[in-house]
């Protein structure tokens, strides 16, 4: 699985997105959170592309600074006051750091089971990545410390890492309803 996979499997998470609606103010589009009601600059948050509701479908496209979208089908689409719109989240930089460097293995098993229990890699409220803290160490080991929260259940999951010759990656996960999961995935280090 090369990265493109698995940044695919990582899009295609359940609530990878935020709705929301848009309104030009100064000369500037601005996106409000339907949620909360927060407000972003349009230009800001569509580094991943947007996507807009046509005739009940979600139509990706590109923002262009000029108020407009190119679409996927490359027509280009003049955004109006009240357009729904999506936008992807986006994922904090230490848990993605923390997602690219799991094995394939390791990646696929942890997001398999997260999804099983209904949560999406995108319900991730906090992570604290240990390994990035570790550059100089020669053989790193240590535990990494994940919460979910999908709004239906938290899950806690701790991955306890070790790089050397042997590469470990074990992952407990501890939802507040008491269940508890736990794999472990052993690979060899391949010769340098």
């Amino acid at each position: 699985m090369n990265l493109q996979e698995r940044k695919r499997i990582i899009f295609e998470q359940k609530r990878s997105y935020t709705c929301g609606t848009v309104e030009n103010i100064n000369d500037q589009w601005i996106f409000f959170e339907a949620e909360d009601d927060e407000a972003f600059l349009l230009v800001e948050i569509t580094e991943d592309g947007i996507e807009i509701l046509l005739s009940n479908e979600w139509v990706p496209g590109v923002f262009m600074e000029t108020g407009q979208v190119l679409l996927h089908t490359k027509h280009l689409y003049e955004l109006n006051n009240g357009d729904a719109v999506r936008v992807r989240k986006r994922l904090p930089q230490a848990y993605m750091e923390w997602l690219e460097e799991l094995s394939v293995d390791a990646f696929t098993n942890f997001t398999s089971l997260l999804n099983k229990s209904n949560i999406s890699l995108y319900d991730c409220i906090y992570c604290h990545n240990t390994m990035q803290f570790m550059d100089l160490v020669k053989e790193p080991s240590g535990v990494n410390f994940l919460v979910f929260d999908n709004e239906a259940f938290i899950c806690s999951v701790q991955h306890h890492f070790s790089r050397g010759k042997l590469i470990t990656d074990r992952f407990e996960y501890t939802l507040q309803t008491g269940k508890r999961y736990l794999f472990t995935n052993l690979e060899h280090k391949k010769a340098e």
